[in-house]
């Protein structure tokens, strides 16, 4: 295993790959915990998460239907943030000194939201400018919706924001969903690892170059490409 990133710049997805859930629909759990029709509606928003997840509709279609689905406030935001904290993916946690050291050259980047995200990955050295990810917009205590002019609310917007990123290094993505191989097919970065530690995804697994179902095999890869 390597002990260097390989002067590879990471690009890592959040939900399904840092960490082990996704959090559209841990923020559906928490608000609707005492819907009668929870179990309904909390299904409904897992599938539309993974129709996005697998290409069959596009991320920002995919997000405002979730969100329109929901009422979200302040407090919720705190409590997912919180209620994650402790389920960041177990490989990544056993290499977050590594992660430390070398986050100068690692970026999150998602369709979730950065007023999650970022408290979380603070932790691993990973700082606020080196998140990309949809911002909330409140009205009062309230999520009113997300700023839409953020390259990840926008179609192909993980293309559109790993491209914003000045780096010399080659771009590797890394995680588990079609907006990532996407990422790669488009000619955004030079490498796509598939990741499977939470969830493998057929559309995804069998389009991918590479596999990795631990950070330590991501290493692995890197040492080899």
């Amino acid at each position: 295993m390597s002990n260097s990133l390989n002067d590879n710049s990471l690009f890592i997805d959040f939900d399904s790959t840092f960490v082990k859930v996704e959090t559209i629909d841990e923020i559906a759990r928490i608000t609707l915990q005492d819907n009668p029709d929870k179990d309904h509606i909390v299904k409904k928003i897992s599938d539309i998460t993974n129709q996005a997840m697998s290409g069959q509709i596009d991320f920002p279609a995919a997000l405002e239907q979730r969100l329109q689905i929901l009422s979200i406030t302040d407090r919720t935001v705190k409590r997912v943030t919180n209620e994650i904290m402790p389920l960041v993916s177990d490989s990544f946690s056993e290499h977050k000194d590594f992660i430390k050291d070398n986050a100068s050259n690692i970026w999150i980047i998602s369709g979730g939201f950065t007023d999650v995200i970022s408290p979380i990955v603070k932790s691993y050295g990973i700082s606020e400018n080196h998140v990309l990810a949809n911002q909330f917009i409140f009205n009062d205590d309230k999520v009113s919706g997300c700023d839409k002019d953020n390259f990840l609310f926008q179609d192909k917007g993980k293309i559109k924001a790993i491209n914003s990123v000045e780096t010399s290094n080659p771009r590797i993505m890394i995680g588990d969903g079609y907006t990532d191989l996407e990422v790669y097919l488009e000619g955004a970065c030079e490498e796509f690892i598939c990741y499977t530690e939470n969830i493998s995804r057929k559309t995804v697994l069998d389009n991918a170059k590479y596999s990795a179902s631990s950070f330590g095999e991501i290493l692995d890869i890197l040492y080899h490409i």
